[in-house]
Order: structure tokens, then C-alpha cells, then sequence
């Protein structure tokens, strides 16, 4: 017993630290040159959901106001480029692509058009259910990483998406149309 009271102990200052892979190379990039994040938070989708109150006979709407209620939140993280920070994007790209291990993340779908690659990609817990989802995206302007975090229906993000206008998420509704 005094063990098990000494190990939890020791892993406090770990659990209370832990970071998502998508919160190191935030924190790094925030602020830089050419970088852009956004954050939004469990709050603000809550918030977003009391706004749309009036139409609960959208059932779309009752449809996304029921996924945000399950999301904890969204970070954006992107790096915007010309022609004389190539090899900064490809470096910038990897290091992105590198922070989700193949041994928690596993690949959804890759959607690439012409010099837009897309790649989706979710975390599971031990239940099965979708806890995180990530899309990477490279062009030759732009590469970018995005997490959605909570409790996460991929059909009813695709529909949200729609609605956000996030660049790269499109590629979520050729899922749904493999789907169905």
C-alpha cells in the first residue's frame, strides 16, 4: 500500500505536465514569424452552442450543437511560406508530422491534389472511441496542423467543418461519401 501511495506520488508532477504532441510544437511556434495559431477552447464551443439555441428543429444544428458538447478543443497551427522558405516548410512539415506517433495515432485517410496533401489521423482510447483527431496539410504556401480533442463523431465533424470554413477539412466529406 505504502508503495502504490509513494508511485502515485511520483507520477503527479508528471500527469499534471503532460502535453499533447500538438502543444510542443504550438508552444515553440507561437508567436514566430510566418506562424499563425488558434486556440479554441471547450468554453468557446460552448458558448457557440448557446448562441444557436433558437433553432432546435435544424436537426443539423441539434446534430453539431450535440458534438460540441463533447469536444474539449481545437488548436491550428500553421506556417505560411514563399518560394525562399522551402526547405524551412519541409523542416517545419516533418517536425509537425513527427510529434503524433504511428504507435497512438493511426492514419484515417491521405487526400492528396495535385500539390495539396492532406492527411488525417485519430487517437483512440482503450474503448475505441475517437479521443483526438489530427489533419496535416502541406501546399506550396502553407503547411499546417490542426487537433480536435474530446469525444469525436466523424461524420458530424465533417458537417461542422463545412460550417467553420477550415482549409484542408473539406477532405473529411470524400470520407462520408465512402461511407455511405
Amino acid at each position: 500500500m505504502l508503495f502504490l501511495v509513494f508511485a502515485t506520488f511520483l507520477m503527479i508532477p508528471t500527469l499534471t505536465n503532460a502535453q499533447s504532441p500538438i502543444d510542443k510544437v504550438f508552444d515553440k511556434y507561437s508567436g514566430q514569424d510566418g506562424f499563425t495559431t488558434v486556440n479554441i477552447s471547450k468554453e468557446l464551443f460552448q458558448m457557440m452552442m448557446q448562441i444557436g439555441q433558437g433553432d432546435v428543429k435544424d436537426t443539423n444544428m441539434v446534430e453539431i450543437k450535440k458534438m460540441m458538447d463533447q469536444l474539449t478543443g481545437l488548436k491550428v497551427l500553421t506556417f505560411s511560406f514563399d518560394s525562399t522558405k522551402i526547405v524551412k516548410a519541409v523542416t517545419v512539415y516533418n517536425e509537425f508530422a513527427g510529434v503524433f506517433p504511428a504507435s497512438q495515432y493511426k492514419e484515417l485517410m491521405t487526400v492528396n491534389e495535385g500539390r495539396q496533401n492532406i492527411k488525417f489521423m485519430t487517437k483512440q482510447d482503450t474503448g475505441g472511441k475517437i479521443t483526438e483527431m489530427v489533419m496535416l496539410m502541406k501546399d506550396k504556401h502553407e503547411v499546417a496542423v490542426l487537433s480536435l480533442t474530446g469525444n469525436i463523431d466523424l461524420s458530424t465533424v465533417s458537417k461542422l467543418s463545412k460550417g467553420m470554413n477550415i482549409k484542408g477539412m473539406e477532405g473529411l466529406n470524400k470520407l462520408n461519401k465512402h461511407n455511405h
